[in-house]
Order: C-alpha cells, then sequence, then structure tokens
C-alpha cells in the first residue's frame, strides 16, 4: 500500500508549462508526507487557465522552475508508483516537462485513479474527481495541485480498502487495469481518415524562401483541430508553413504540434476531447514529445 500521488497545473496549453505540484507520499496505507510548491513556468499564462485554477504570472515571479524543483521531485518519483486523476495527463506533463531540459525518464510504474474508479464505483454518474471525492465524502478544493494529488490518493486507498487489497499491483490486476511503466512504450497505430480540408493542408508551402531554423515550427508536423475563431485552418496553416512547418491532416507517431482552435480548447481543459486529443494524449501518455499549443500560443508563435 505504498505509492506516490501526484498533480500538475499548467500555465497554458503547452505539457511543459507546469505553475503548480502537488505531491502526496503514501506508505502503509497512510499519507506519510504532503508537499506543494508554484513553479515558474518560463512560459506566459493563458487566461482559460487561470480562470481554472487561479495561478497568476505574478504568483510565480520567485518560484522555482521546475528544472531547479526537479531533484526534489525525481526524490518523490524515482522507483516508485505513482497515482494520478487522468494519469495520461499528468504524466505526458511529466515527461514533456524533462524532455524540455532533456533530462533523462527515471524509472516508474503509475496507474490512474480515474480508470480505477471506474471500475469499482461504475454506477456513479461520472468519475471526474469532484463527483468521486463528494461520493466519498473527501474534502476538495478542485484544482489546487495538493487537494487534487490527495484526492486522488485517497480514492486509491478506498478503492483498496473496498475490493479488500492490499497494493496497487494487485488493484490493478483485479480489475484488469494495464500498470504503466517510464521503461516500456508501445507504439500505437492511427489509420483515421482525413477530412477533405485537412488533406488540403498538405499541399500549402512556404511562402517564405529562408524560414528561421530556429523557430519551434521549423522542420515540426502540425495537426489542427477545432475551428479557430480568428483565422481559416487553411490561413492558419500557411502562417505555419512560412514558419518552416508541414502541414499534416491527422495525428501519428511524427506529430510534434497539435494546435487547438479557442473553442475547443476551452472544451479541452474542461475534459471534452476530440478524437485528435485523444490520440495526442494517448501518444503524450506513452512518451512521445508533443506539444498541445491553443489558439492564441499559436497566434504569438507564428507573430500574426
Amino acid at each position: 500500500m505504498d505509492f506516490v500521488a501526484i498533480d500538475f497545473e499548467t500555465a497554458n496549453s503547452l505539457r511543459s508549462s507546469v505553475c503548480s505540484i502537488g505531491i502526496v507520499k503514501v506508505k502503509n496505507g497512510k499519507i506519510q508526507e504532503e508537499t506543494h510548491t508554484l513553479i515558474n513556468p518560463l512560459s506566459e499564462f493563458n487566461f482559460y487557465n487561470t480562470k481554472i485554477h487561479g495561478i497568476t504570472d505574478y504568483m510565480v515571479q520567485d518560484a522555482p522552475t521546475f528544472e531547479e524543483f526537479w531533484p526534489n521531485l525525481k526524490g518523490y518519483i524515482e522507483n516508485q508508483t505513482l497515482i494520478a486523476h487522468n494519469a495520461s495527463f499528468d504524466i505526458g506533463v511529466l515527461r514533456e516537462s524533462l524532455g524540455r531540459f532533456h533530462e533523462k525518464q527515471p524509472e516508474y510504474d503509475y496507474s490512474c485513479s480515474y480508470r480505477i474508479a471506474k471500475k469499482v464505483w461504475p454506477n456513479l454518474f461520472n468519475h471526474k474527481l469532484s463527483t468521486i471525492a463528494k461520493y466519498l465524502n473527501i474534502d476538495l478544493r478542485h484544482h489546487d495541485a495538493l487537494e487534487d494529488a490527495r484526492a486522488s490518493a485517497l480514492i486509491t486507498l478506498e478503492a483498496m480498502k473496498t475490493t479488500q487489497m492490499r497494493s496497487i499491483q494487485e488493484l490493478t490486476s483485479l480489475h484488469k487495469i494495464k500498470l504503466g511503466s517510464s521503461s516500456t512504450f508501445s507504439k500505437p497505430t492511427t489509420r483515421s481518415r482525413k477530412s477533405p480540408e485537412d488533406a488540403s493542408l498538405q499541399s500549402v508551402v512556404t511562402q517564405n524562401t529562408t524560414p528561421n531554423p530556429k523557430h519551434p515550427f521549423c522542420g515540426a508536423n502540425i495537426v489542427f483541430t477545432g475551428r479557430m475563431i480568428s483565422m481559416t485552418r487553411m490561413l492558419a496553416a500557411q502562417y505555419a508553413a512560412n514558419c518552416g512547418a508541414k502541414c499534416i491532416g491527422q495525428v501519428d507517431l511524427d506529430t510534434n504540434f497539435l494546435v487547438v482552435g479557442d473553442q475547443a480548447l476551452q472544451k479541452y481543459v474542461q475534459g471534452i476531447k476530440s478524437s485528435k486529443m485523444q490520440k495526442v494524449e494517448n501518444l503524450i501518455g506513452q512518451g512521445y514529445p508533443i506539444e498541445i499549443v491553443g489558439e492564441q500560443d499559436f497566434l504569438r508563435l507564428v507573430k500574426f
């Protein structure tokens, strides 16, 4: 009954923009230690993200960066079993944040309290963290990283108690939930059909003779999802191509960026995801360095 529950909050749609970390260490079935810190993401805050978690750039000015805090975080997670609610997001954040400064992944296993809760309490209306916390009478100030990590830990402990399991391994085995590992990743295939609009994006080429080779989009493969408010998808593809990017119609193993329109982004941060978003999250959860970029961040990157 030993594990570590984690939760990350991000400043914007980039997975590497961590602005808060919550850590709850469980030993012998009891919470032994709790840690929380704000993180300076070295990145701009998106309105939608701040509206959800309440963290602003002013609040993190004197906070450590992820790279500075990493030695502390590594001590909690290395060779441990991690738990997070919607673990594909949090594990993806961890991996992209480490990739940002080329740090090797430590060894750890991980599982998801959302998936565990769906198996143990299948009749609930939904299995959002707030819903399960209310059902189990767990106090929760949602989208506070420490509160979310603690709730995830308590949900997991209650699931073990309910099923009379003595470890995460037994619990996941009972419900046929695959225990993830930082050292083993499969390579899923993606066979979704391209829309005519997506297919036409592949014909867009740069109007510049020499794109800036230092631009993050230069040489990158970009996929678009959701309707953009400020421009058509074709015009957005042209701006991306002018930066040296290649616009592709579907998510695959070579995708580098998923650009999300503002309307879809607002739904995304509420947990409503398109098939492209779901595929990207699946790949991120398996260690592929794909970044999700919101419309406004995209505009800033292409200097529109």
